[in-house]
């Protein structure tokens, strides 16, 4: 309704001259249209008479340190601005207050109102049917099918994604109170309140421990990032030595390091003197746990209305100091077991399928990227839809080639033309870009000829950008286009959604 207002034809150009104001906009440069809304808004504020105290702050997530890279720097101008203007105090003569405000309890009630379910209430409630390895025992990735069952009807649609909020595992969780010596307040009962204009979460606002939230909200395992780092050398600030102020004179180079080291935030806390920590500044510093989204790799007309199906890979890695860790969720979806429940919420995921339902279609993956797009394979072979090519990528034949025996059948009959790329099967690699290259006649023809759409789904840091390069080359090859002429054509492919992306 606000925008909506603003748009108005008939405001006069000084209606908000006696408004100051301020934007920064959050947003992704991998995708197109970044950070479009803060700039509409800004320019139409501008145009309306009112008053920017500050530049439009430009946060982008995929930098290293994501939005708050330029955030703080933002905020600092945005300060001094307000000072210069008279519309604050010196802001060094303002206290900060917490976010949060702790009573303990002497006595209280910590059940669970479902304690069947292993994570915090978000969405539905789903029953595990099966939680399988589908890589073999003696490959180097972990890759599982997740089914989950919902008591009702869904009404997904291809390319939907189901966010699922983890937890910790409750023994990691002992170690890292045991570790920054938390012992004496991790049992003690108490309650939270947000004060200003801070909300509370649905799930704070029952009876509550220190290890109930390390072990079901707080993100002690995650990474490090700027806004946890300033919370926790702000509280710090008067313990800290003078060798602790040195290592973190440069706080962003210091989180840099962090990250690139693969540490938690309880490496970074074991740095410093966090064991006389309140519980309202632990809250303050640890961020909470976020959800993950998956794509679902069913549809409804295959699977049943009731059923999702997904296909997830444990995520592992080393540390600098060589030790294996694995992701947070995908840890913890791998202890799940048959018959136990979790929260998950279906939502409308970045592909249109709606757009492309009755056209060809160009399918192109790698990996677990076959998610969404099995998912609209399976619709649209439900639907007598054969006009399907799909490009697919994996390391390895038998190893990480996932559902290829129903990729099979289906090609077998008549209903997708399938083109697989292991690019480790050989000598020489060989990727989806290679065999798009291999086969540019007939993706040339399918795009100018049969308004074929194309969907591409994988990892953000590589497919596209290959997928865009081959696509250039075809338009080049195929078509005699020049360079810019090629470069020009898959923009507008892009910008008409004939081309999507669900990458990540």
């Amino acid at each position: 309704e606000f925008w909506n207002y603003l748009l108005r034809e008939d405001l006069p150009g000084y209606i908000l001259s006696t408004i100051h104001f301020a934007v920064f906009g959050c947003g992704d440069s991998r995708f197109k249209l970044f950070n479009a809304p803060s700039k509409r808004l800004y320019r139409r504020l501008l145009q309306l008479g009112a008053n920017s105290i500050n530049e439009r702050g430009i946060g982008d997530a995929s930098n290293e340190n994501g939005h708050y890279q330029t955030l703080y720097p933002w905020i600092e101008d945005l300060k001094k601005n307000l000072e210069e203007k008279g519309l604050v105090g010196s802001a060094h003569d303002v206290q900060s207050v917490p976010n949060y405000s702790i009573e303990f309890l002497d006595n209280a009630d910590l059940s669970n109102a479902d304690s069947s379910v292993r994570n915090n209430k978000n969405g539905d409630i789903f029953e595990v049917i099966k939680n399988d390895r589908i890589t073999p025992s003696d490959y180097f990735r972990d890759t599982r099918r997740v089914d989950l069952k919902n008591s009702n009807n869904l009404s997904y649609n291809p390319g939907d994604i189901i966010d699922i909020i983890p937890v910790n595992i409750k023994s990691e969780v002992a170690e890292a109170i045991t570790k920054l010596h938390w012992e004496e307040l991790a049992d003690k009962p108490f309650t939270i309140k947000a004060n200003g204009n801070t909300e509370l979460s649905e799930d704070w606002k029952s009876t509550q421990t220190l290890r109930k939230l390390l072990e079901n909200s707080l993100d002690i395992f995650g990474i490090p990032n700027l806004k946890m780092a300033r919370s926790l050398f702000s509280i710090l600030k008067n313990k800290l030595s003078d060798t602790e102020k040195t290592k973190i004179s440069d706080i962003e180079s210091y989180i840099k390091n962090c990250v690139n080291d693969k540490k938690s935030i309880l490496d970074v806390l074991c740095e410093f003197p966090t064991k006389d920590l309140k519980i309202e500044e632990i809250i303050e510093i640890i961020p909470v746990i976020k959800a993950r989204s998956y794509s679902i790799a069913s549809s409804r007309k295959v699977s049943g209305d009731n059923i999702i199906e997904l296909i997830i890979g444990i995520n592992d890695y080393t540390t600098a100091n060589n030790e294996q860790r694995f992701g947070i969720a995908t840890k913890w979806i791998s202890t799940l077991k048959p018959t136990e429940k979790v929260y998950g919420e279906v939502k409308e995921g970045v592909m249109k399928f709606s757009s492309f339902a009755e056209q060809p279609v160009i399918m192109i993956c790698t990996g677990t990227g076959i998610a969404s797009i099995r998912s609209c394979l399976q619709e649209r072979v439900s639907q007598g839809q054969k006009e399907n090519y799909l490009f697919f990528g994996f390391r390895n034949t038998n190893s990480d080639d996932y559902f290829i025996d129903e990729l099979k059948k289906y090609a077998n009959e008549g209903n997708v033309e399938l083109y697989l790329a292991a690019s480790r099967d050989q000598a020489e690699k060989v990727y989806v870009n290679h065999k798009l290259e291999e086969n540019s006649k007939l993706v040339y023809e399918l795009i100018s000829q049969k308004n074929a759409h194309i969907i591409v789904s994988g990892n953000i840091n590589t497919l596209p950008s290959s997928v865009k390069t081959a696509l250039r080359d075809i338009y080049m090859k195929e078509g005699n286009y020049s360079l810019d002429q090629a470069t020009k054509a898959i923009q507008d492919l892009e910008d008409k959604e004939v081309y999507q992306e669900e990458c990540y």
